[in-house]
């Protein structure tokens, strides 16, 4: 077996376990099919195990294949990473960063973090994936982006040894409602029994949601948070709210205009009895590899985020 191993046959690798088609795996690749499929039996044949089973209608990574597919990304993940260091160290102003973040940390940091980003590094080119927690977890497993800052409320992603996790303070949220809402016109205190009445919407729109929001809001055992509306909108979020009788459970901060005219209402902070601790709060976490490097220029991001979210805080 040769010391030394070809960048561009690893990528090949993982090429072609993404398309399973030599054709489309070749074209990505720029190359022939033919110099395609060489550079697959070259790397099998260096690492003296098979890669793949094809045959003239299927290709199938091996069990030895799916084994050294995830070394394959993280060999070329440090390789474009020292890469990155290398021209950062060089150039001084320039340089990539690619992460994620979900619908809160959007709204609450970025503004902040990356405008004083661009001031330090003028030249840096920045890609940023606005998403769900659970579509970031794929892109950073993807070696797609360094890191990413979201809402993350899946017990098993914070005990994964895959991924280090480092939590932001929470930001007061709560159930709003429109000015007029029949819950903000009744005399009497409100009831959770009535928040429970009207359908609701909701950034945090997945499998565990309905869970989670129950422990939030305080509501009783075995009751669901009736979620009718999932949606990456803040706009559209904003205005099914304020045409109908839906109530938005949200983190407080972009609806304070709304709540300063009277066009929307804080539902949960009129609750008898009232939430305890007077209110409840949604908090975001900053997730990378756990055991790798990360590059200054995300270190230096994150560094901005966690300053922000504490200046919120």
């Amino acid at each position: 077996m040769p010391e030394s191993i070809d960048l561009k046959r690893i990528r090949h690798l993982i090429l072609l376990s993404e398309e399973l088609h030599f054709s489309r795996a070749a074209e990505r690749a720029n190359l022939s099919q033919t110099a395609f499929s060489r550079s697959i039996q070259s790397l099998e044949a260096d690492l003296g195990v098979r890669l793949f089973d094809r045959d003239t209608r299927s290709v199938v990574l091996t069990a030895a294949g799916r084994q050294l597919l995830a070394s394959g990304r993280e060999l070329l993940g440090c390789a474009a990473r020292l890469m990155g260091e290398a021209r950062d160290i060089a150039q001084a102003d320039g340089g990539e960063l690619s992460f994620g973040a979900g619908m809160m940390a959007a709204n609450l940091y970025l503004e902040e973090a990356l405008t004083s980003l661009r001031k330090r590094i003028p030249g840096l080119v920045m890609k940023v994936e606005v998403n769900h927690w659970n579509q970031l977890v794929q892109r950073l497993e993807q070696d797609q982006i360094e890191f990413f800052v979201a809402y993350t409320c899946d017990p098993s992603l914070k005990s994964d040894p895959r991924f280090a996790i480092t939590p932001l303070p929470g930001v007061p949220a709560s159930v709003f409602c429109r000015g007029d809402h029949p819950l903000i016109r009744q005399q009497a205190p409100v009831t959770r029994q009535q928040l429970l009445s009207y359908p609701w919407s909701s950034v945090l729109f997945d499998d565990i949601a309905p869970a989670r929001l129950r422990e939030l809001m305080d509501l009783p055992e075995g009751t669901i948070a009736p979620l009718a509306l999932g949606c990456n909108d803040l706009k559209l979020l904003r205005a099914t709210t304020l045409g109908s009788d839906a109530l938005l459970f949200t983190w407080r901060t972009w609806l304070e205009g709304d709540l300063r005219s009277g066009a929307l209402c804080d539902a949960g902070a009129l609750l008898q009895p009232a939430l305890p601790g007077g209110g409840c709060s949604i908090a975001s976490a900053i997730v990378c590899h756990a055991g790798r490097s990360l590059s200054p220029i995300a270190r230096q991001a994150i560094e901005l985020i966690r300053s922000a979210a504490d200046s919120l805080a």
